[in-house]
């Protein structure tokens, strides 16, 4: 078991402690003391007596004897508690639904994971039977569950295709919500094509945040989204974005392709629509290497590695100019991570797919979450039509008795990773692929120093 991990970055060097998620900058001095002194291999930690070392000067001596000390503080915390199933069956932890309110698009988005929302299926919308159903079931869930704040996540293929059944389902949740005594978080992805005149107005007056895909300038957004006869979108949606009621509840997505421009200047693309929050993502492969056309949009692991140590250098220096960052946009998914990475957060589980997570597709159908959507064998069951049950795969994961999981310094961070991803590349939910590893290791890496960089130049940046 690797307890410890230190690496370079940015010119810096860095020791990380897996069981606090502690971070620490050291010297070059201790960087090369660690390397020369420190056992190899799982289950090593600790530099001490018990290994035979070469020979070290005063400094190294006296430095030695810090790090030895620190490690033994270390390693002295107790490893984070495994996650217990519920015992109790009068409650739940349900708090995410995602409603996959139309699985057909009017756009033909050339890297697109779920194909429009139809997975290769003809297209469908959800009827009112059908919504009324996932209504009740997710009032029945909410109601026995233990969590105060519940997010309904409306999604596609294009959500606003079935706007009114959205309507419908809206105002029917809100219904509920005094009763309930919950406070409920209605949010929406959409490609924005359609969010103008009275949807416009609904999701402004009554949503909490609204997601729109946009992916950078003009000339990459009309190549990687063109509309389903292959007609150019980017100032349509352009100007829904800049004629929204409440400019406030909007982000933009951007998703990155081999054909993009850097990382950075997406960002920099973005930043002109005077929308405050920006999610950049690169494209991922599902059905790892099964499609050789599809794999071609892929940004090499190296390269969205480089990228993105380009963007937080950047990025900090930037925020770093002003005395106040209330108007700068934010990189919502970048600074998520640097803030539970500044948390000390530990966890022993990736995420609570199928167990405080649901997702409901337009025929009804229940999943895990999301990406599970229309994967038989991980059906949960039917809305209205008895009880849900919980693919065993997804059942009683903890990353300290899985293998590869339980030797990676990184295990209480990436918690074993995304389900739905493994079981794209190696045909498992439970088995990560290598190359998955490396790319979550090397991300984290760019993120710790991320960390250490805002911390020491516009640490009030973290405060939004």
């Amino acid at each position: 078991m690797s307890d410890y991990h230190t690496f370079e970055q940015g010119g810096q060097h860095f020791l990380f402690f897996s069981r606090t998620a502690r971070l620490y900058q050291i010297s070059p001095l201790a960087a090369r003391l660690l390397r020369r002194c420190a056992p190899a291999g799982p289950g090593a930690g600790q530099p001490g007596p018990q290994t035979a070392r070469p020979p070290l000067g005063p400094e190294e001596t006296a430095l030695y004897g810090e790090l030895t000390e620190l490690f033994s503080r270390e390693r002295a915390v107790p490893l984070p508690a495994s996650y217990l199933q519920e015992g109790s069956t009068d409650t739940n932890s349900y708090q995410t639904f995602s409603i996959y309110l139309a699985q057909s698009c009017n756009l033909a988005c050339c890297y697109c994971w779920n194909r429009g929302g139809t997975f290769g299926k003809p297209g469908h919308v959800m009827g009112w039977n059908t919504a009324r159903r996932t209504t009740e079931l997710i009032v029945s869930l909410v109601e026995r569950s233990s969590a105060e704040k519940i997010f309904i996540n409306f999604y596609g293929g294009e959500p606003l295709l079935d706007f009114p059944v959205l309507q419908q389902i809206t105002r029917e949740l809100l219904k509920h919500e005094a009763r309930l005594g919950k406070n409920f978080f209605l949010t929406l992805d959409t490609n924005g094509t359609l969010l103008q005149g009275h949807p416009a107005q609904f999701l402004a007056r009554h949503f909490t945040q609204v997601g729109v895909s946009l992916d950078g300038s003009p000339r990459i957004h009309d190549l990687q989204r063109p509309g389903k006869y292959g007609e150019e979108t980017w100032q349509q949606i352009v100007n829904n974005i800049m004629s929204f009621p409440n400019q406030k509840l909007l982000g933009i997505r951007a998703t990155l392709t081999t054909f993009s421009d850097s990382y950075l200047e997406t960002f920099r693309h973005l930043t002109t629509l005077g929308v405050g929050r920006i999610q950049l993502e690169y494209c991922h492969e599902p059905g790892y290497h099964q499609n050789p056309i599809y794999e071609k949009l892929i940004v090499p692991p190296r390269r969205q590695l480089v990228e993105l140590q380009e963007f937080v250098d950047y990025y900090v220096d930037y925020i770093a100019s002003y005395k106040s960052t209330r108007d700068i946009p934010i990189v919502s998914n970048l600074l998520d991570s640097i803030n539970r990475i500044r948390r000390a957060s530990r966890f022993t589980r990736p995420c609570g797919a199928g167990n405080n997570t649901l997702a409901i597709n337009s025929r009804g159908e229940v999943f895990p979450c999301i990406a599970f959507v229309d994967r038989p064998d991980f059906a949960m069951g039917q809305a209205g039509k008895g009880s849900l049950s919980l693919h065993e795969s997804l059942q009683g994961f903890d990353v300290d008795s899985q293998l590869p999981c339980q030797a990676c310094w990184l295990r209480y961070d990436c918690a074993g990773g995304c389900y739905a991803t493994h079981y794209d590349m190696t045909g498992h939910p439970r088995q990560p692929h290598p190359e998955y590893c490396q790319n979550m290791q090397g991300r984290a890496e760019v993120f710790f120093y991320a960390l250490t960089q805002i911390l020491s130049k516009c640490p009030w940046h973290l405060e939004r």
